[in-house]
């Protein structure tokens, strides 16, 4: 009897938790969540109620009924709370009697079964709980009629949510590409169904001025157009003309839109560098007074705004004075970054500049130009923000920094008192590689995956309590070098975007990498509704080697960052199927191996197959000692990276590649026992843009005691100019020797080279796998 009592028991709990809300796949997770039982439906007979007199609510009211009902959805009525009493199965939305501490953009959701109120103390609160209501209802929400889908049901629960961040963004680059309105609008949608606020439009650059300024006509009619662009990354061009531009109607157009979707647009006018465009349209406010002409190639310029004359900050102004009147936002960001100080330094008028307001350099110069146009902003009610480049030579009084070069920015500005949006590099710059470059579009280096993102924390611990709240905010960023389309934009910015999203909604210690995933595979399905393009790197394979204590000896192994999934593979160079073996645990490859690899839910393929010679030879696993030093900034493997059997990808920050900046490498490798030796390939990656040169010289010795070395051949590689990325082997035939012992010397060239664009910088020596055949 006693065991039939708890059967029914368990019988009736498995049904109670049946009849509760499922999963809530909500991103960004809210702050508060509670989960109750059954289901609030939508019918044909639901109504809305609103406040009366209230065209913001009417708006937004009108905003959801009409994604149901182009969904295929009940076409539901809306009706002023003022006429009518809320019956059975109504919903409400309501600024009255918003709960406290949710602040502006706060709200509550309470869903039960026969009824649905959202409260909030403004629009931006209301909209973000109709964007929860739209992430709650079926995926079938963003597509149309032809859907079919007949029960639209939302589960119950309730919820108090509110954002960690006031300052939540993304960032375009329409300089080095342009895209048209239709495609910012998309951008701008999809900015605002993950509750980001802010849009950053970087509008001009080196390689086009892509705004109209009514004073001033030729910085689009000769600012926008350039006369060609480089070839992926190479030093040709197409010799195509490329241009494009925003009308002010336009940009007034996509302002209107964006403030119906509670996103500010913050525009980006660069200065005091990266001007070449604008200097190509007006010379006059350069130092040397030009002819210029817009850049076809990616990098920064020499070429910058003269502070020397005050004609160019009469010039700036009534640029600014334009912008200001077209983007209503708070702050107007001025760029500041990546300042050349060569032609300030040749030039007679900075230099008067100088010694006239009593500064110490060009750096003090720099911070006198930000200065002067801050005073000029906060006199028009406007605030500065750049990059963090404008600390130096001292930050004017009011300005936010944009932290892009690491933290240490951010942690320098919010310890002098000012504002900080954190948008380092290493986490949140979208346009680095997210996967295997092998699979992926073409990007412009850097590796930065999508748990990585998700694993940004933006209050750097450094800071005290009171310094912490100087940090806005974070933002991702796209620089579009290597995107010539919108659907590559969007590709390289989601599923990051969603990411980085959540890092700024969610309390960080409700974020939970596992439960994320799950959440984001129900919004893949409604992106794929919404027919975006976006990257399925999370379904890929993680193939790599391994060393085992247990074994002593290297092993195959792989992961995905998607628990509870089959990763199935082959060795055979055959595609991988149901039918191929499951991988359980690593292991170990007589010889040269391909694998292949997938990943498998339910017996339904996800992705693409990911794959990965592993190459077995002499020195396959050999242990390794460096003679001098790699960086702690990619160290690869450590010892293991060049006998892992495994070569290096394009990225060079996929972490399988080894840095040496400034040093030499140079290597022994213990083969364990006398060893017969015809071949020693030591492979090396250039990559010019990154300040990676090929080695100047590659020499190799072997020895049988490891102490006397005998000097077997040697590779001269005379500097290489040409730009891209080349992944080149050295090898050296030694004529069958034995020996056991292999040292490798290769001489890092130390510093970049006169013709390069950072001449005089300590310059990085980059080296991979080390095959002994």
């Amino acid at each position: 009897m006693r065991l039939k009592t708890i059967a029914t028991f368990l019988l009736l709990q498995s049904f109670i938790i049946t009849l509760m809300a499922g999963p809530v796949n909500i991103i960004p997770y809210p702050a508060k969540l509670s989960k109750k039982w059954g289901h609030f439906t939508i019918r044909p007979s639901t109504r809305l109620i609103i406040d009366g007199n209230n065209q913001e609510v009417r708006r937004l009211a009108h905003f959801f009924t009409a994604k149901l009902k182009t969904a295929g959805g009940p076409e539901i009525s809306i009706v002023e709370k003022n006429k009518t009493k809320p019956g059975r199965f109504d919903l409400q939305f309501t600024l009255e009697s918003p709960p406290t501490g949710l602040g502006k953009e706060g709200y509550e959701l309470t869903i039960r079964r026969k009824s649905l109120i959202l409260r909030a103390s403004s629009g931006n609160g209301l909209f973000y709980g109709i964007i929860t209501l739209f992430q709650l209802l079926p995926p079938e929400i963003e597509g149309n009629a032809t859907a079919g889908l007949s029960k639209w049901t939302i589960p119950c629960l309730h919820i108090t949510d509110f954002p960690r961040f006031p300052y939540r963004g993304l960032h375009l680059d329409v300089s080095r590409h342009f895209f048209p309105v239709e495609f910012i609008k998309e951008y701008i949608d999809l900015l605002s169904y993950y509750k980001m606020n802010t849009f950053h439009w970087h509008l001009t650059d080196d390689q086009g001025w892509r705004l109209e300024i009514k004073k001033y006509p030729l910085l689009t009619q000769i600012g926008s157009i350039r006369k060609g662009t480089q070839v992926a990354k190479s030093d040709q061009t197409d010799n195509t003309p490329y241009g494009g531009f925003y009308t002010q109607e336009q940009v007034r157009d996509v302002v209107r839109y964006a403030a119906e979707r509670y996103i500010t647009i913050i525009p980006e006018i660069e200065m005091p560098g990266h001007a070449v465009a604008a200097l190509t349209a007006y010379p006059q406010y350069s130092c040397s007074g030009g002819p210029f002409e817009l850049r076809t190639t990616w990098g920064v310029s020499d070429d910058v705004f003269c502070p020397g004359k005050d004609s160019t900050f009469l010039f700036i102004r009534d640029i600014l004075k334009e912008v200001m009147d077209l983007f209503p936002s708070v702050y107007i960001h001025i760029g500041g970054d990546e300042v050349p100080k060569s032609r300030w330094i040749k030039c007679p008028r900075c230099q008067e500049r100088i010694r006239a307001e009593g500064l110490k350099n060009e750096q003090e110069l720099q911070s006198y130009f930000v200065r002067r146009i801050e005073k000029f902003l906060t006199e028009n009610g406007r605030k500065l923000i750049g990059w963090d480049e404008i600390l130096e030579g001292g930050i004017a009084a009011e300005a936010t920094v944009m932290s892009w070069r690491g933290t240490e920015g951010g942690i320098e500005a919010a310890r002098q008192g000012h504002d900080v949006v954190m948008t380092p590099g290493a986490y949140c710059y979208l346009d680095h590689y997210q996967a295997d470059p092998s699979y992926e579009p073409l990007a412009i280096g850097g590796f930065t995956n999508l748990k990585k993102v998700y694993s940004y924390e933006p209050v750097p611990s450094e800071l005290t309590p009171e310094q912490s709240g100087h940090i806005l905010g974070a933002q991702g960023n796209l620089w579009t070098e290597y995107m010539e389309k919108g659907d590559h934009v969007l590709y390289m910015a989601y599923p990051r975007a969603i990411a980085l999203a959540e890092v700024d909604w969610s309390p960080a210690k409700s974020r939970k990498w596992d439960n994320f995933v799950t959440r984001l595979e129900s919004s893949f399905k409604r992106l794929d509704l919404k027919k975006v393009n976006y990257c399925k790197s999370l379904y890929d394979v993680n193939i790599t080697t391994q060393y085992s204590e247990k074994h002593r000896a290297m092993e195959i192994a792989m992961g995905s960052d998607w628990k509870g999934v089959d990763i199935r593979y082959t060795t055979d160079n055959s595609e991988p199927g149901l039918n191929s073996p499951v991988y359980k645990k690593p292991f170990r490859p007589g010889k040269t191996t391909l694998v292949k690899a997938a990943v498998f839910q339910k017996k339904t393929r996800k992705g693409r197959t990911n794959e990965r010679q592993v190459l077995v030879h002499k020195a396959y696993g050999a242990p390794v000692e460096l003679l001098q030093p790699y960086s702690p900034k990619y160290p690869g493997k450590g010892l293991l990276t060049i006998t892992d059997g495994l070569n290096g990808a394009l990225s060079f920050r996929a972490g399988e590649w080894q840095g040496f900046e400034g040093n030499d490498f140079e290597a022994v490798i213990d083969l364990k026992v006398p060893t017969q030796v015809n071949t020693i390939t030591a492979t090396f990656m250039k990559n010019i843009y990154s300040w990676i040169f090929l080695p100047l010289r590659v020499e190799y010795f072997i020895s049988n005691d490891g102490k006397v070395f005998e000097q077997v051949g040697s590779i001269d590689c005379p500097a290489v100019k040409e730009p891209g990325v080349e992944i080149r082997p050295f090898s050296q035939s030694i004529g069958n020797k034995t020996t056991r012992f292999i040292k490798i010397k290769a001489q890092n060239n130390k510093i970049c080279p006169p013709w390069h664009e950072a001449a005089g910088q300590p310059c990085w020596l980059f080296v991979d796998e080390v095959i002994v055949e």
